[in-house]
């Protein structure tokens, strides 16, 4: 296993620096450099300026000394300047992936906590009314986009709310968006406004997840209940519990281990809606507004962050193989 990870490891670091080459030359292949974008709409900008600014930015140099100029200083922890924020990319990025981990993990954390049981359920009963109707939610929550879902939820729950008459159901009046209420004092206090405001955006950024988890699992789980090792057990007067728990269960995680190891870094990259439709501070909506306001060292970062995540999880997942089935190995 350690000779498997050793080589996994090298190889990622062509594959990482080949990813990076793709990303700087679509980005530099982007209508408008960033000296375009910063003196767009100024009639008193004159050509010397712009030759000097060129110059100063380096965008008079070919593609390949720009590349490598990013990469030495990339390689030091410099990503660039963010010309929105005006502070360096590499901080900016790593405050809001903090704000994005407060919804990422309940998200994922919800979704394996329901999809696993109602997956695990609706294989043993398959063709019953719970069967059907995870099928109806696990249909509704692949099609279902999520800017739109979002917009629902924040009309339910923070414009329409009508159960809100009700004194116990008051707490269901949540805000719109945001991230935080100003002024509310830190501790607790603090900890439940937070609460109040990730709790659309979770339900919403765990939907999606939530019904392909239930779907892998109900598929996986419906193949193994069905081998003979499963009706040796059973025929052994084993417990119906003994035998989904610790004969077939662990088998049928074996191919869902792939599916969350790769949703992790899916979370991310499907963040922009979520997080753009409740104004949530996050990584993903500065990607999008990266690329949209021509930021194109924020959102290079960006993006070669999200690269290097499915890289890490496929390699993650091919571990966790090897952990569920004793008889994979990395030799």
């Amino acid at each position: 296993m350690s000779r498997y990870l050793a080589r996994r490891l090298l190889q990622m670091i062509p594959l990482v620096v080949g990813l990076s080459i793709v990303i700087f030359l679509l980005l530099a292949a982007a209508p408008g450099d960033p000296v375009d974008l910063l003196i767009f709409g100024n009639p008193n900008v004159k050509a010397e300026d712009i030759s000097r600014l060129k110059r100063l930015y380096g965008l008079d140099q070919p593609l390949y000394v720009r590349y490598f100029k990013w990469l030495r200083a990339a390689l030091h922890g410099d990503l660039g300047y963010s010309r929105i924020y005006k502070q360096p990319a590499l901080s900016l990025m790593w405050w809001r992936i903090g704000n994005s981990l407060w919804l990422q993990i309940p998200a994922f954390v919800l979704a394996l906590s329901v999809a696993l049981p109602v997956g695990i359920y609706s294989a043993i009963r398959q063709y019953s009314p719970v069967d059907y109707a995870a099928t109806l939610f696990v249909f509704f929550g692949v099609s279902i986009p999520a800017f739109w879902f979002g917009i629902m939820m924040i009309y339910l729950f923070a414009v329409w709310h009508p159960w809100t008459a009700l004194p116990f159901l008051e707490w269901l009046k949540l805000p719109a968006g945001g991230f935080s209420t100003p002024g509310v004092p830190e501790g607790l206090a603090r900890l439940l406004d937070r609460l109040r405001y990730m709790l659309l955006p979770t339900v919403v950024l765990s939907l999606l997840f939530m019904a392909s988890f239930t779907r892998y699992t109900r598929s996986s789980m419906l193949e193994v209940v069905r081998q003979d090792y499963v009706r040796t057990a059973r025929a052994k007067g084993l417990s119906e519990t003994v035998v989904i728990n610790k004969h077939a269960l662990r088998n049928a995680l074996i191919p869902l281990a792939t599916v969350v190891a790769l949703s992790i870094p899916a979370l991310f990259a499907g963040a922009p809606l979520t997080e753009t439709v409740f104004g949530w501070p996050g990584v993903g909506r500065l990607l999008v507004e990266a690329t949209l306001g021509g930021d194109y060292a924020v959102a290079q970062g960006i993006i070669i962050f999200l690269s290097t995540l499915v890289i890490v999880f496929n390699l993650l997942a091919d571990i966790s193989y090897a952990l569920l089935d004793p008889r994979i190995r990395y030799d």
